[in-house]
């Protein structure tokens, strides 16, 4: 029972990641995206992320035991893709931070074109990276085939 509830945790703080990345993405399409939001989604997104990361520990300490995901390569595949969305993850957050500082001191401020495409298009690859995520999720679950 126990693994299920984490199971069933983690599944849903996964959603809540997945929507929060789009809603940031969707921001930073709008003219002139609202930095505090994006601050505030941003900041929620690194919460879900160690949330996730902190449920997967304990699915791994429970439920089928650290021998069956040490010889898996799909779980280390999940693993390597979850960190590598992680890496990419870190130049968007710190613009956002750079955005909301200069929002502060100046009033009305915009965030650069040049910055705004770079977010977008981190973000948007981390939302791609999801893809072979999930797909390494469903192989682990079921290896050996």
């Amino acid at each position: 029972m126990h693994d299920l509830v984490l199971a069933i945790l983690h599944h849903l703080l996964f959603l809540g990641l997945i929507v929060m990345l789009a809603s940031e993405l969707a921001l930073l399409r709008t003219p002139e995206p609202p930095v505090r939001r994006l601050a505030g989604l941003d900041a929620g997104y690194g919460v879900t992320a160690l949330l996730i990361v902190l449920g997967g520990v304990g699915r791994v300490m429970g439920g089928k035991g650290w021998a069956f995901y040490e010889a898996n390569p799909f779980f280390w595949a999940k693993i390597a893709t979850f960190a590598l969305i992680g890496l990419i993850s870190i130049r968007p957050t710190l613009l956002i931070l750079k955005w909301r500082k200069a929002g502060k001191t100046a009033p009305g401020y915009i965030p650069p074109q040049a910055e705004l495409t770079a977010a977008r298009r981190a973000i948007g690859l981390e939302i791609l990276l999801l893809i072979p995520l999930l797909a390494f999720a469903a192989a682990m679950a079921r290896w050996p085939f």
